[in-house]
């Protein structure tokens, strides 16, 4: 019970509903206990019960004290209201009601009869019992007033509720209440189909299939609408990029084992007998072996960057020196296949990093604009400050990235078709992948672009630390 969204925002709205008309109850109960509203029936049968004696008195006010006491006990007799007369001092002379005398004796302490216009009723409290009395004055002539007074009567809680209230509340309770039931079917709807889409998703990726959830209903659940699409997409493309990893390297693999494989069985089955060609099986073994061995560290270099396990060590790097260093390495290399390489100016800055990892990374980068580009062709490298950074440029005039395969190339085992038809030595597709987790470490960011039609363009951007020019 009260388990679904439906339910429990009904009885949320239910328990609000109780809480403000029993709130709104109370208050007013207590505002009316203390409001004369409750006792104007008092109110008005003390004002008719003065005026009446006042008139009945106004025409014999000049007769004997004595006698005017007798007409005033009589003319008082059948009034609802307890009636005392004081002369022009303020002393008490008579009342209606044997017992009352005390009480009105102890009102009349506290009035100023003088100040009493008559017109008014006063509340006095405290009297004989603590009892509370409605009262007001009224004046005969120039040497009598009249103390026109009734008990404050005491109205129970419960019957203030029964009379009054409890009828209206509970018929707007009622209505309110059906009122919040479609409200919470509406809310309810509003709040609880994106969370069903949400869950359909759900049940859908633990299937393996990506189903788009359409962003509805409230902010707070529609940015978890888009959370779960962005997560879903993440997941898909993980797995995706999961089973493209496992191919891949299903697929490196193959190829050098069965070379071993074959070779490492000829020789066993005597197939290969002379020293030249048991030699060469044995080189081919190594050369493979080499290769698998060079596939296998470069997969746990990449698996420990991205987990960010890689022992990165941050220190002063000088890239002036840095990329002499890389001209000097490859020069060699450059001159072999006719290509001209040259370097311009280099800002002498200092960065913060690892010179072996940032050496690898432009190793990298130089060994590839050298592979690619044919011969009497160039490789040309830059560097320029931009706002705190240091952006390298290493540029050549092979031929070229296509646009499509700009992105995917930092991806894991991807070769482009240049690559495949045009690569003097084939790779595994794992260096920019590399290249792109170290640059990353170092707080940085590489591309590629477009060099007009001429070759490539790769882009190193990494924070400088300080400058020394």
């Amino acid at each position: 019970m009260f388990t679904s969204l439906r339910s429990r925002l009904w009885l949320t709205y239910f328990l609000i509903v109780i809480m403000v008309l029993a709130v709104c109850a109370i208050g007013l109960i207590y505002a009316l206990r203390q409001s004369p509203l409750l006792y104007r029936q008092v109110i008005n049968q003390i004002d008719v019960s003065s005026e009446l004696l006042v008139r009945r008195l106004d025409s014999i006010v000049d007769l004997p004290t004595e006698r005017f006491i007798l007409a005033f006990q009589n003319e008082s007799r059948d009034i609802d209201a307890n009636a005392a007369l004081f002369n022009h001092d303020g002393q008490f002379l008579v009342a209606n009601i044997t017992g009352s005398e005390a009480a009105l004796q102890l009102i009349a302490k506290q009035i100023d009869f003088n100040a009493q216009d008559g017109t008014d009723v006063d509340l006095f409290g405290g009297g004989e019992r603590n009892k509370d009395w409605f009262y007001t004055v009224r004046s005969i002539g120039d040497n009598y007033y009249i103390l026109t007074a009734i008990i404050k009567p005491v109205f129970q809680f419960s019957a203030i509720v029964k009379d009054e209230f409890m009828s209206p509340l509970l018929q707007a309770g009622a209505i309110v209440l059906v009122f919040a039931f479609f409200i919470s079917l509406l809310i309810s709807n509003w709040i609880a189909l994106p969370l069903k889409h949400i869950t359909k998703s759900a049940e859908a990726l633990a299937e393996g299939d990506l189903i788009e959830i359409p962003l509805e209903g409230p902010k707070e659940v529609q940015q978890l609408a888009g959370t779960f699409n962005l997560m879903s997409t993440k997941i898909t493309a993980g797995a995706q990029s999961q089973r493209e990893f496992v191919a891949n390297v299903s697929h490196e693999l193959k190829t050098p084992l069965t070379s071993i494989q074959g070779y490492a069985q000829a020789i066993l089955d005597g197939t290969v007998e002379s020293k030249p060609a048991i030699d060469k099986a044995a080189n081919v073994i190594l050369i493979e072996t080499n290769r698998l061995h060079r596939l296998v560290m470069d997969l746990l270099t990449l698996a420990r960057l991205e987990a960010g396990t890689a022992n990165i060590q941050h220190s002063e790097v000088h890239i002036q020196a840095l990329l002499v260093n890389m001209l000097d390495k490859f020069s060699i290399q450059a001159e072999k296949q006719s290509i001209q390489m040259q370097m311009d100016h280099v800002p002498d800055v200092v960065i913060m990093g690892d010179g072996d990892r940032l050496a690898q990374v432009f190793s990298n980068l130089i060994d590839n604009a050298l592979k690619f580009t044919p011969e009497n062709g160039q490789v040309h490298i830059s560097a320029e400050m931009v706002a705190k950074n240091i952006m390298i440029k290493i540029a050549d005039t092979g031929l070229g990235i296509p646009e499509v395969d700009r992105e995917k190339i930092f991806d894991r085992f991807y070769q482009s078709e240049t690559s495949r038809k045009y690569g003097k030595k084939k790779g595994f597709g794992l260096g920019l992948s590399i290249a792109r987790e170290i640059i990353q470490s170092h707080y940085g960011n590489i591309w590629v672009e477009d060099n007009a039609g001429q070759g490539s363009v790769f882009v190193v951007k990494l924070p400088i630390h300080r400058n020394k020019s």
